[in-house]
């Protein structure tokens, strides 16, 4: 067994897109508008589904509060932690925590895609 892909559920498909593709993941419609795939340039599957998909597959489904999983996407270096928080929060998404040099030894920062999810971005120090 392998875990092969992770699901996001997005309530905004289209930021979304663009939030995702700025950290290298480019996304493709797969069987229609809501939903998408794309990989990783580390080779993790990402699945995008709109939340009105979801809600037909699974009528009981309820929207998420909060960040219960956090994903994270590591840098070669550490000058590339700040270049890339620098292009999310740019282009107008959420800043969590800016990049600081973490005492686990690595360049961290943290930011949040459309839908609240937290995403981090690091590289060893």
């Amino acid at each position: 067994m392998s875990l092969d892909a992770i699901g996001i559920v997005s309530k905004n498909i289209e930021q979304a897109i663009k939030f995702y593709e700025i950290l290298g993941v480019s996304l493709k419609e797969t069987g229609g508008p809501d939903h998408l795939e794309g990989t990783t340039p580390s080779g993790v599957r990402i699945m995008l589904d709109s939340a009105s998909l979801i809600k037909k597959i699974n009528p009981d489904w309820v929207e998420p509060v909060g960040s219960g999983i956090v994903l994270c996407f590591k840098q070669e270096a550490p000058a590339s932690v700040d270049e890339l928080f620098s292009k999310v929060t740019e282009a107008g998404f959420k800043s969590v925590k800016a990049p600081w040099d973490a005492f686990w030894g690595q360049r961290y920062s943290s930011v949040q895609d459309p839908d609240g999810n937290q995403i981090d971005i690091f590289a060893s120090l």
